[in-house]
C-alpha cells in the first residue's frame, strides 16, 4: 500500500539500478539524437531520467510489480509507451516534480488514454508519493494553463490517496 505523503528512500543497492537504467537511457538518447524531444525540463540530462526511473521503480517496488527496464527511447513517438505500469488492470503514468511545490502537469501534446497518474516529488535518493489522479481528473479543459507549454495541471490538493481510488 502507498499512501500520500509517504517518503521513500532507495537503497545503495536500488540507486545503482535506478542510475544505470537511466544513464543507458541518457546515452541512448544521445546517440540517437532524441535528446530533449518532448521535454518540457529546461535542462535534459541524466539526472532527469535517475528521478524518473527512480520513481517508477519506487512504485513498482511498493505495489509488487515488476518495472520497465527498457532503454529504448522511441516509444512515445511510436506510440508504444502509453504508461509505466499496470496495477489491478489500471495503466499507471508515474510523474515526478523535483520542486515540491509544482503541482502534477502533463503537457497538452502528451494527453494519452492511461487511466492513473502517480506523482513523486524527489530529492533523490528520497521521494514523497504526493497522491493519484484519474485520467477524467486531469484532462479537463478547465486544467489547461500555459506553463512553458500547455498543460493539463492538477493542483496536488485534489490528489487522491490509495483509498480513495475504490480499485
Amino acid at each position: 500500500m502507498i499512501k500520500k505523503n509517504q517518503i521513500f528512500t532507495l537503497d545503495k543497492l536500488e540507486q545503482k539500478i535506478v542510475y544505470t537504467i537511466a544513464n543507458e537511457r541518457q546515452i541512448n538518447k544521445e546517440k540517437t539524437g532524441w535528446n530533449g524531444y518532448r521535454t518540457v525540463a529546461k535542462k535534459n540530462d541524466v539526472n532527469l531520467n535517475l528521478v524518473g526511473f527512480g520513481a517508477e521503480f519506487i512504485f513498482c517496488r511498493e505495489l509488487n510489480l515488476f518495472p520497465d527496464f527498457t532503454i529504448l527511447n522511441t516509444s512515445k513517438t511510436l506510440g508504444t509507451d502509453k504508461y509505466d505500469c499496470i496495477y489491478k488492470n489500471f495503466t499507471v503514468d508515474v510523474k515526478v516534480n523535483r520542486n515540491v511545490n509544482n503541482p502534477l502537469m502533463i503537457p497538452e501534446y502528451a494527453k494519452t488514454n492511461c487511466k492513473l497518474f502517480a506523482l513523486f516529488v524527489c530529492k533523490f535518493p528520497k521521494y514523497r508519493f504526493e497522491g493519484f489522479a484519474t485520467n477524467k481528473m486531469i484532462f479537463q479543459k478547465n486544467n489547461l494553463r500555459m506553463t512553458r507549454v500547455q498543460s493539463y495541471v492538477l493542483k496536488k490538493k485534489y490528489l487522491l490517496d490509495f483509498d480513495e481510488l475504490n480499485l
